[in-house]
C-alpha cells in the first residue's frame, strides 16, 4: 500500500480535453506549483494549447482553482513548460515555447513569464527570443525544471534540433540548457552535446559540475548522461547509464540534499521503468523513483509507484521533507490524469533512510 495520492489535473475538467507534461517547482514560500499544458480540444501535441498552473499551499494535499497563466490564440500551442525558482531575488520564472504562431517545422517563440508572489499573479508572456546569445529558435525548454547553482545562475535545460542530417537522413536532436546569470534579464545558449538526446533535465553536483541526464535518441535503451564543468557552457563525453532504463520517455531529476552536517547526499530519478529502443516500441508504465547516495554512479534504491499506464513525471523536496512526484498516467491510457503523491523518505527506502 503506497502513500495517498491526488489527481490535479483531470482531462475533460474545466473544459480542456488533455491535460500533459508537467512541471512543478517548490515557491520561496513553501508553495507548491504544477504547470501543464492544456490541450483544449485534442491529445495531439501541437493543437491549440493554454499554459495552465495549479497551487497547494500543504505540501500538496489540497488544491486550489485552475490559473490559465498564457492562453494560446487560434492554433497556438504553448508548450514545454519549466519552471525555476531564483532564491536570490524570490522569483519563480516559467519558461515555455509557442509551437505554431508564424514558424514552420521546428522552429518556435521562447516565453518567459515571472511571479514575485510564490505563484499567485504573473507578467505577461514575454518573448525573450532577442534576449538570448546564440540563439537557436528550434530549442524546447525540458519539460519539467530547472536549477539555481550555488554561483547563483539559472539554468534551464532542454534541447534543440541541429541543421544538419545524418547518414540515415535524421535530423536527430540534442540536448543543451539556457542560462542566466543576471536573475532573468538575459540568457545564453548553451554548446549541445556530443549525441543524439533530446528531452533533458539537470543537477548540481557535490563538486559543482553540473550533470545531464537526457532521453536517449540512438536506440541504448536507458538515459544518457553529460557533464560540464563550467555551469552548462559546455559539456564532455555522452555516457550512457545502464541503471536508468528507458523506452524512451522523458524523466524527472532532482537534487533532494547535500552531503554535511550529519546529512548524507541523494539524488533522486523518477521514469517509466521499461526498456524500448525506440518510441512506441514498447509502452510506457511502471512509474518509479530511485534514489542515488554517490552522485548519480548507482541507483540502489528502486521504487514502484504505479504499475500502470504513465509517462512524464516531476520531483520536488516539499517543505515537510517529504518527496513529491507529479505524474502523467491513467488505468487505461496514459493521459487520463496528472498525479500527485507524496512520498517519505523512510517510505521509499523501506525504513533504511529517513
Amino acid at each position: 500500500m503506497g502513500p495517498p495520492w491526488i489527481d490535479v489535473f483531470i482531462g475533460g475538467q474545466d473544459g480542456v480535453h488533455t491535460y500533459r507534461i508537467p512541471a512543478m517547482t517548490v515557491a520561496p514560500s513553501g508553495a507548491l506549483l504544477v504547470f501543464c499544458e492544456a490541450r483544449r480540444e485534442s491529445i495531439r501535441d501541437a493543437s491549440p494549447t493554454d499554459m495552465v498552473l495549479k497551487r497547494s499551499l500543504d505540501d500538496g494535499a489540497t488544491w486550489l482553482p485552475l490559473q490559465t497563466l498564457a492562453h494560446g490564440e487560434g492554433t497556438d500551442a504553448l508548450m514545454n513548460p519549466v519552471a525555476v525558482v531564483d532564491q536570490e531575488t524570490r522569483t519563480t520564472f516559467l519558461a515555455c515555447c509557442n509551437t505554431n504562431r508564424g514558424t514552420r517545422g521546428e522552429h518556435r517563440h521562447h516565453l518567459l513569464l515571472r511571479s514575485g508572489d510564490d505563484g499567485l499573479t504573473w507578467s505577461e508572456a514575454e518573448d525573450i527570443g532577442n534576449r538570448i546569445a546564440g540563439y537557436d529558435d528550434t530549442f524546447v525548454p525540458g519539460p519539467g525544471c530547472g536549477i539555481q547553482t550555488r554561483s547563483g545562475r539559472l539554468v534551464i535545460p532542454g534541447y534543440t534540433s541541429p541543421e544538419t542530417i545524418d547518414a540515415k537522413g535524421e535530423r536527430g536532436f540534442r540536448s543543451r540548457v539556457l542560462y542566466s546569470d543576471d536573475h532573468g534579464e538575459s540568457w545564453s545558449l548553451g554548446q549541445p552535446v556530443s549525441t543524439d538526446a533530446n528531452e533533458s533535465q539537470v543537477v548540481e553536483l557535490a563538486d559543482g559540475r553540473l550533470m545531464l541526464n537526457m532521453r536517449q535518441g540512438t536506440g541504448q535503451s536507458c538515459r544518457a548522461v553529460a557533464l560540464s564543468s563550467d555551469g552548462g557552457e559546455s559539456w564532455g563525453t555522452v555516457t550512457w547509464d545502464r541503471a536508468l532504463n528507458e523506452c524512451p520517455c522523458q524523466a524527472s531529476f532532482l537534487r533532494y540534499s547535500c552531503a554535511g552536517s550529519g546529512d548524507r547526499g541523494r539524488l533522486l530519478f523518477a521514469n517509466p521503468d521499461n526498456v524500448g529502443e525506440r518510441f512506441g516500441v514498447v509502452e510506457r508504465s511502471r512509474m518509479t523513483v530511485r534514489a542515488s547516495y554517490d552522485e548519480g554512479q548507482t541507483w540502489p534504491v528502486k521504487k514502484l509507484i504505479h504499475a500502470g499506464p504513465s509517462s512524464y513525471s516531476g520531483l520536488v523536496r516539499l517543505a515537510n521533507g517529504d518527496i513529491g512526484l507529479v505524474f502523467e498516467g491513467g488505468e487505461t491510457h496514459r493521459r487520463e490524469w496528472i498525479r500527485f503523491c507524496s512520498l517519505p523518505l523512510a517510505w521509499l527506502t523501506d525504513g533504511c533512510d529517513r
